[in-house]
């Protein structure tokens, strides 16, 4: 079923269709709020808040419009409003001690996600992310993050090409 159904029967009062919004949209707002808050945990926040605020205005949806730009939307806004409140905080990596950060089980791809995360701007991270880990075509990721596509493809490749240089030059590769 579509997302956009999905949020029709859900603004309707169907409570069931919750389970396949998430199921369908999770790691997009989990890579948008990380791209953005640039740790797990916060995240992880970002995801719930975001969740929270997709049941509390769900009847605000309109039918027929793009429901995944709309729940992308929402996860960027709790994250910048997050970024923002907690202002200048220092980083502590998680890999220190990973007893005081919450659970390892969020789907990411380790090292790729962890060195993208640090090495890439913001806007490239996520762009990277929706399309090698999450599957976007490129012109699905322009309408989430209003961007025209060429811009995109751009940034994509930029992004790839970078981490590229990152791994060829970590691995000693030539």
């Amino acid at each position: 079923m579509t997302l956009d159904k999905l949020m029709i029967r859900f603004s309707d009062g169907d409570v069931s269709a919750f389970g396949d919004i998430y199921a369908q949209t999770r790691k997009t707002v989990y890579f948008i709020a990380l791209s953005i808050v640039k740790e797990k945990p916060l995240a992880e926040d970002v995801m719930q808040s975001a969740y929270l605020d997709v049941i509390k205005n769900a009847s605000k949806y309109r039918a027929g419009t793009n429901a995944a730009a709309w729940i992308a939307r929402i996860a960027k806004n709790e994250a910048l409003a997050l970024k923002k409140k907690r202002g200048r905080e220092f980083y502590v990596d998680e890999h220190e001690n990973l007893n005081v950060f919450g659970t390892e089980q969020t789907d990411d791809f380790g090292l790729l996600t962890e060195t993208a995360k640090k090495s890439l701007p913001e806007d490239e991270f996520l762009i990277l992310m929706l399309a090698a880990a999450e599957g976007y075509k490129r012109r699905e990721i322009a309408e989430l993050l209003d961007m025209p596509v060429p811009t995109v493809t751009w940034k994509y490749k930029r992004a790839t090409e970078k981490m590229r240089d990152i791994f060829r030059d970590g691995f000693g590769e030539e």
